[in-house]
């Protein structure tokens, strides 16, 4: 397997099926993952493990028409109209402390990762599947032991941090009880926020083959390394952060960028940077264009694989983000 940002886009995008229910159906992801097309999106694909929900975070695990696998993520619960896209990852996030990376342990100078990542992660790592009661770890542990697992790993938003932590946490854990296990892991993200410092990154840029798409005017992958620089994102000509969210995000970010610890991005080996201009004119506000430049529907699903995004049941109609619970 290679990377392939054209399938992990649907896969990525599909993790927010039934956003809006209180439980998945499983039944919608498998006639959405079934309608894949062939070629550069390998599909169909099919459903093999999940959908898994804990506490708000979702996975599953699903089969490419050639035969290798995929776990992805859900992202922040947001539809591509979402007017507080940001607010749910500073909620998500709990940037302010740090935490040292347990995969494997370390002596001296630990690679370190947020709080709220690491809580995140051990919500991943409980996951089981609803209908087997077979955890995530102990699948795709059966997985390897039958196969040379080919597993990308990808995920949006929030989801595409998890998919990061999840890689280095599968990396580590996978071949633990049978160290003859053969996989790779394959991760992509996209607009995956920094939650780790400078040791985890350069570890992790080092480790693996990385995908990771941004868009130049997406706030949410400027959190947390680039504070600073989300601050003036929009204006002129587009609205004003500091006049549309002063106090429930701009005060907050000024104080935090003098405050928090030091955040530093991955340095994927296969970036993919592209910029959408902002549409000022149609969003009244700083956190409407962000949701707008932040989109898996809108933005990164286009810009992945050429193609509009196919409409998803059960997801966000309201325009307002629903808050997520991950512990603080």
């Amino acid at each position: 397997m290679a990377l392939n940002k054209v399938a992990a886009a649907y896969l990525s995008y599909f993790a927010y099926i039934d956003d809006a229910l209180d439980a998945v159906q499983p039944g919608d992801f498998i006639k959405l993952l079934k309608s894949v097309p062939s070629g550069a999106a390998n599909g169909p694909w099919s459903l093999a493990w999940g959908p898994a929900v804990n506490n708000g975070v979702l996975a599953y695990v699903a089969q490419g028409s050639d035969g290798s696998y995929a776990l992805a993520f859900r992202g922040t619960d947001v539809d591509g109209s979402v007017a507080g896209a940001f607010e749910n990852v500073l909620a998500d996030a709990d940037a302010v402390f740090l935490v040292p990376w347990l995969y494997p342990q370390q002596t001296g100078a630990p690679q370190q990762i947020s709080a709220g990542i690491n809580d995140a992660l051990a919500l991943v790592i409980a996951l089981t599947d609803p209908k087997t009661d077979l955890s995530l770890l102990d699948y795709l542990r059966g997985l390897a032991a039958k196969q040379n697992l080919q597993l990308m790993v990808t995920g949006h938003s929030l989801g595409g941090a998890l998919a990061v932590v999840a890689t280095a946490w599968l990396q580590d854990q996978l071949p633990k009880l049978n160290s003859s296990l053969k996989f790779t892991l394959w991760p992509h993200t996209f607009a995956a926020p920094t939650m780790w410092t400078a040791g985890f990154a350069t570890t992790f840029a080092k480790n693996f083959t990385y995908y990771a798409a941004v868009n130049g005017n997406d706030i949410v992958p400027m959190g947390w390394a680039n504070l600073t620089g989300i601050l003036g994102t929009y204006s002129p000509p587009g609205p004003v952060l500091k006049d549309t969210n002063y106090y429930s995000i701009y005060l907050p970010l000024e104080l935090l960028s003098a405050t928090i610890p030091t955040y530093t991005s991955i340095v994927p080996s296969n970036p993919d940077l592209f910029t959408i201009a902002p549409i000022a004119e149609a969003n009244d506000s700083w956190t409407a264009e962000a949701g707008y430049m932040h989109s898996m529907q809108l933005q990164y699903f286009p810009h992945a694989t050429g193609t509009k995004a196919p409409p998803l049941p059960g997801v966000t109609k309201t325009g307002v983000a629903r808050p997520r619970a991950v512990a603080a």
